[in-house]
């Protein structure tokens, strides 16, 4: 295996590990939303409060590693066909 494929699966390792956290996050802070939401119901404000601001704090998490993972995806993709320039492939 030459280095350039070493790199390539650890790129896309890396990728998929960011895809994963992201979305897992993502479905936290929605779950933590929805639980703000019954909080209000039933006139606990203090909880709801501190229950919403969790769930924004790791909806704006989760959002920046998507973004990173869009990052590393545009960078693995550059890589590559940098290294299809290099040898001649189309």
């Amino acid at each position: 295996m030459s280095s350039g494929q070493g790199r390539s699966r650890a790129g896309r390792m890396g990728f998929q590990i960011l895809i994963a956290l992201g979305v897992s996050v993502l479905l936290v802070s929605l779950i933590l939303m929805i639980q703000s939401i019954g909080y209000m119901e039933g006139a606990m404000v203090g909880a709801s409060l501190l229950t919403a601001l969790i769930g924004f704090s790791l909806l704006s998490a989760s959002l920046y590693i998507l973004r990173l993972a869009a990052y590393v995806y545009a960078t693995e993709k550059r890589g590559e066909s940098g290294e299809k320039e290099e040898t001649g492939e189309k």
